[in-house]
């Protein structure tokens, strides 16, 4: 009597790494070869995982003691192997994979290093066939980070209801985990058919969920294409990034919000890195981008985004537009992009209009093992009109901001030990002198850090960071405020 195949396919599930796919193929599969699988959401030490154990080969059926009676020949199959199962039914395999699904043709930084963990637009995860016909692969991976942080806050000026609301102090305990699921259909041409859904978990209860990611879900997309050639996606998911940080200023942290207490909260400044329509969207709105990789130093998105949000106190119906191209030779990488984003009022007697737009670019040298470094700068301008159809001069403004950063590692395979400073500069002045001369809001704000990580078994981040920031606010009313940050910040994060 043979042995089943079933028991086959559990032995094959019982193959574990740090990060998996399940693999679904159409039965018979070579004894030989085990099914393909994923790596981890950040890509894992160079050293590839032990090959996992071939499945055992199926035992023959023994001989029948008597021949069958004559009126009834035994089928010449009968003495080969045994008959394959039905097409229709699939073996399931498990296994760690070497970390080739996070392509990196050129380097893309220091390892372990903020560069190192923004893909400047390649296609991942990449999960192409790796022979003949095509293939199912179910990735699953994701990452998580809890962060504990302390806050001062240090206002000034002559505005006393603001400074003495946000003159405070306080500890805080973040934490966000992404679980993350890919499946994809690879085809031998190089073609695929590609989803992705990150499930989001979040820890702080007394906030709003939107100080720290509100949503539920991250990405939730689909995208049809073929490798390293173009590709078109759909759905909810971030544009290519142009300014990049380095490693503080965290998305999804309070750090990042700099030195706007609970009394500047009216006059909150972001940085303009062309970003209006990089992350993803709050309202119900979402993206379609197309991406082409005419040669393997050059790719370019084109991406649109449409929906209902809110954006300059008005509520209604959204269109934008982003181009990116980026220039990446490894060692040099150049990042340029433009947008427009038009929001409508909602209701059909209300005239509001806001348009937004801007330009920037980036540009990153990586001496590796030991260093990496970059510049950014952007400016964007923003037209407002109300529902009754007239100008908003406080609405309407011209954001600037332009910052750099800086990262150096001992360079070793395994205890990686990086450094990192940083720092941006954001100015809004408003478009009143448009209409009547005299500017009417002018407002700055710097924000600054200084980091240390350690990575342990690869996977593992240990990171402290300090920071600085200091915001100016001179208002219409001829009111005048500062306020200072000081903070710092120890967090663990793990990627699989």
């Amino acid at each position: 009597m043979r042995t089943p195949r079933r028991a086959h396919t559990l032995s094959a599930l019982l193959i574990l790494g740090s990060s998996a796919t399940v693999s679904a193929q159409p039965t018979p599969a070579p004894a030989a070869s085990p099914a393909q699988v994923v790596a981890p959401a950040v890509p894992p030490s160079a050293a590839s995982a032990p090959p996992a154990a071939a499945a055992p080969a199926a035992v023959p059926e023994p001989a029948p003691t008597l021949p069958p009676p004559a009126e009834s020949p035994r089928p010449a199959s009968a003495d080969a192997a045994a008959t394959p199962e039905p097409a229709s039914i699939a073996e399931a395999g498990v296994q760690r994979w070497s970390g080739a699904a996070y392509p990196e043709p050129y380097t893309r930084g220091l390892k372990h290093g903020s560069l190192w963990l923004t893909f400047h637009g390649l296609q991942w995860p990449q999960m192409p066939v790796f022979g003949a016909g095509s293939r199912f692969v179910i990735g699953l991976s994701g990452w998580g980070w809890v962060d504990t942080a302390y806050q001062k806050f240090g206002p000034w000026g002559n505005v006393a209801a603001v400074t003495e609301q946000s003159r405070i102090k306080y500890w805080k305990q973040q934490a966000r985990f992404v679980a993350r699921v890919t499946p994809t259909y690879a085809f031998e041409s190089g073609l695929f058919l590609q989803g992705q859904a990150e499930l989001v978990a979040t820890a702080d209860q007394t906030i709003s969920r939107s100080d720290i990611g509100g949503a539920d879900t991250d990405d939730l997309w689909l995208r049809i294409g073929k490798w390293n050639s173009w590709d078109l996606q759909a759905g909810r998911f971030e544009g290519w990034e142009i300014f990049h940080l380095g490693m503080g200023l965290d998305l999804n942290t309070f750090e990042r919000r700099g030195a706007v207490g609970i009394g500047e909260a009216p006059y909150n400044i972001q940085f303009y890195g062309v970003s209006d329509n990089q992350y993803r969207a709050s309202g119900a709105a979402g993206n379609l981008a197309f991406h082409y990789y005419p040669l393997p130093y050059l790719r370019v998105e084109m991406l649109g985004s449409a929906g209902t949000v809110s954006a300059g106190g008005t509520i209604g119906p959204m269109y934008a537009t982003r181009p990116v191209a980026i220039l990446d030779f490894g060692w040099l990488k150049l990042k340029a992009g433009t947008e427009y984003q038009k929001v409508v009022g909602q209701n059909v007697t209300d005239r509001s209009d806001v348009t937004s737009k801007g330009i920037g670019g980036a540009v990153q040298f990586i001496v590796n093992p030991h260093l990496e470094l970059g510049l950014n700068a952007a400016q964007g301008t923003v037209w407002s009109i109300d529902s009754t159809g007239k100008v908003d001069a406080k609405g309407s403004l011209t954001r600037t901001s332009f910052g750099g950063f800086a990262n150096v590692s001992n360079g070793h395979p395994r205890h990686t030990l990086i450094f990192g400073i940083g720092s941006i500069f954001t100015r809004n002045v408003d478009q009143n002198d448009a209409i009547v001369p005299g500017v009417v809001d002018n407002f700055w704000h710097y924000q600054g850090f200084a980091a240390a990580q350690y990575v342990m078994l690869n996977q593992f981040y240990i990171k402290l960071v300090g920071g600085y920031s200091r915001g100016h606010w001179s208002t219409f009313d001829s009111r005048s405020f500062d306020d200072e940050m000081y903070s710092v910040r120890l967090r663990f994060s793990f990627y699989f």
